[in-house]
């Protein structure tokens, strides 16, 4: 057998090599491209022994860092009152209305949202002195308590049962939010926030293992009326959004 190539296999087996080194070379490129993602993922399998977790490594890439959630309205600095309004009588179990109150005003106060807050107890003394007071309007009922501005809460639903009838919304609690200027006479211009008539609403949820975890119906209303509380409250300050939680 022959084993000398002429010229022609000589070219071939040339541009055959050349052909390997581009490819060679551009495979080299691509990987110099990858995204940043991609790094972090690599550094979480081959770091080992380094001291961080993988969760941690891809927090540091910034995969999942969230940002921030701007506050849909600033309340006044000026006394406040919390209102719960329930006109259709949806809240079947009066302890979970005081309890979500109580922790409103205090996420408020706790994160700069209010400077000062109306005391429940205030509200409650005029309901009983007062015998109209069911005839009175909003911005009437924060004029009688010294309030500058009320913060109305006007609940729509509301479930907490330790019977589950349905697995994906087993609790639940849903209100319209409102922020009225009481200093403010004429009826049109009295609503602050939102620019809808009908109030900003909210709902939260929980679900059939949450529910069945707090077993008795006080718990239950306890622990959907404090969820509540924390939604509402977010309404009117910044902060930080949670790992893969988006502004909505």
């Amino acid at each position: 057998m022959n084993t000398r190539w002429n010229s022609s296999e000589r070219r071939q087996d040339g541009v055959a090599k050349m052909k390997r080194r581009r490819l060679f070379v551009t495979a080299l490129h691509r990987k110099q491209r990858l995204p940043c993602a991609f790094a972090a993922a690599v550094a979480v399998v081959t770091c080992t022994g380094c001291g961080f977790t993988s969760g941690q490594l891809l927090y540091l890439f910034g995969v999942g860092r969230a940002g921030i959630a701007k506050a849909q309205f600033r309340l006044t600095e000026e006394p406040l009152l919390i209102l719960l309004d329930d006109p259709n009588g949806r809240l079947d179990w009066p302890p979970a209305g005081t309890y979500f109150v109580d922790e409103l005003a205090q996420r408020l106060i706790k994160n700069k949202a209010a400077k000062k807050i109306i005391p429940r107890q205030t509200l409650d003394g005029i309901r009983r002195t007062l015998p109209s007071f069911e005839k009175r309007g909003c911005r009437e009922i924060g004029e009688l308590t010294g309030a500058e501005q009320v913060l109305w809460v006007r609940v729509r639903e509301f479930l907490a049962n330790e019977l589950i009838l349905d697995t994906s919304q087993a609790a639940y609690f849903s209100v319209a939010v409102k922020v009225i200027n009481v200093k403010e006479t004429q009826r049109s211009r009295v609503r602050l926030w939102p620019a809808s008539p009908a109030g900003h609403f909210i709902t939260v949820a929980m679900n059939g293992s949450e529910v069945a975890s707090e077993k008795t119906k006080a718990a239950i209303a306890r622990a959907i009326a404090g969820k509540l509380a924390d939604h509402v409250a977010k309404l009117f300050y910044d902060y930080r959004l949670g790992d893969f939680e988006n502004a909505k």
